[in-house]
């Protein structure tokens, strides 16, 4: 089958001007011409198609001609894509790191909130101290699972032996891991105001019976006392 170049670039599903800068560039050559009337085979729309797609995962056109003049070289080819392959996981990864670091900072700021988009630097402690939370959490974390594990064991012996003593025995333990968590937490955990974003530790029962969700806690703010869900960051005074 045989286009025109408008029947090409429609085939394609690319402008007439695409195709007509893809020939002044030497990327795509008719495979004749009558009466100033190019004629495309179904071997150069292979050759546009492929070019669309190398262009579409954003190889440069200097690139394209490379893979297209060595196309029977797949050692050069697999090289060209390997590197830019690479190329485009350091940008994922760029973007993904900008992403996160706007999700903290729509955390940190509330509806009506002035003043952190100004202090950049304040920010950045912001964020690195939401940073450093993951790694309380999985001290804590931890910690649960290990005492899970003896409160599932003390319950089968118990059973076993029926002998709730066995149990018994066992709540002065959890009482004490449940209070040394709770210090620990408490020791090494403040919080951050939405709306004036000042960082605060509330007094513990404060802390203790506030609604809250996995990484905020419902906490009247000492600076603007202001109410909200204020967000947990480690506490640079104590040591983690």
């Amino acid at each position: 089958m045989e286009y025109s170049t408008g029947e090409l670039a429609k085939a394609c599903e690319v402008s007439v001007r695409t195709v007509q800068y893809y020939d002044q560039k030497g990327l795509l050559k008719p495979s004749r011409v009558e009466h100033n009337r190019r004629v495309y085979s179904e071997a150069d729309k292979t050759q546009l198609e492929s070019i669309v797609l190398l262009k579409s995962m954003g190889v440069s056109l200097q690139e394209i001609h490379h893979i297209l003049n060595e196309s029977e070289d797949t050692a050069t080819l697999k090289v060209l894509l390997k590197k830019k392959e690479v190329e485009l996981e350091k940008v994922l990864t760029q973007t993904k790191q900008k992403l996160e670091r706007l999700q903290k900072l729509d955390e940190l700021v509330g509806n009506d909130s002035t003043g952190l988009l100004a202090n950049a630097h304040h920010f950045e402690q912001l964020s690195s101290r939401m940073d450093q939370m993951s790694q309380i959490r999985r001290n804590m974390l931890i910690t649960g699972i290990a005492v899970g594990s003896y409160q599932v064991s003390a319950l089968v012996r118990a059973l076993t032996k029926k002998d709730w003593k066995i149990w018994a025995k066992a709540i002065p333990f959890r009482v004490l891991v449940a209070a040394g968590l709770t210090a620990y937490y408490y020791q090494n955990v403040s919080y951050v105001c939405p709306n004036c974003q000042t960082v605060f530790k509330p007094k513990l029962s404060h802390m203790i019976f506030a609604n809250h969700t996995f990484k905020t806690r419902k906490l009247t703010c000492p600076n603007c006392g202001e109410t909200h869900y204020c967000i947990e960051v480690a506490d640079n005074n104590k040591l983690i």
